[in-house]
């Protein structure tokens, strides 16, 4: 069971969205409004990406899975950028024809803020994310 989990339909093909997720640092791409800078070390299971955000915060997430373009797993090793500590996701990607049903949720505790307040701001992320996929697909 997931703190959060957002399901929705991309139209994408499933490897197109898999992929897309495994570029790891496409997401000056998604979010050019607030990625200032994201670096990649490594590749595959254990690759970390080093994001520094235009307010100033910065994140590092790690790949822990991904397998067979269906499982997209990762976790958020360093964080002082949002109000929470402990962070884990999984995205579970299914073909449903041309487009793929993803389904995004973490889990993580609340840090300076309500669940509630980390909640709908990681379900707006999660949406925008999966909306912008097409733009590094």
């Amino acid at each position: 069971m997931y703190k959060v989990l957002v399901e929705k339909t991309v139209d994408m093909p499933r490897k197109k969205v898999f992929d897309a997720l495994m570029d790891f640092g496409g997401l000056e791409t998604l979010m050019p409004d607030t990625v200032a800078s994201c670096e990649v070390t490594g590749s595959g299971i254990g690759a970390l990406r080093n994001i520094k955000l235009k307010d100033g915060g910065r994140l590092v997430e790690r790949i822990d899975v991904a397998f067979d373009d269906t499982v997209f797993g990762y976790s958020i090793t360093y964080n002082d950028a949002f109000p929470f500590e402990n962070y884990c996701a999984v995205v579970t990607l299914e073909d449903a024809g041309n487009s793929t049903v993803a389904r995004w949720g973490s889990n993580w505790n609340a840090k300076g803020a309500t669940d509630d307040e980390v909640k709908e701001s990681l379900v707006g992320l999660y949406n925008l994310l999966l909306d912008g996929l097409h733009k590094i697909a």
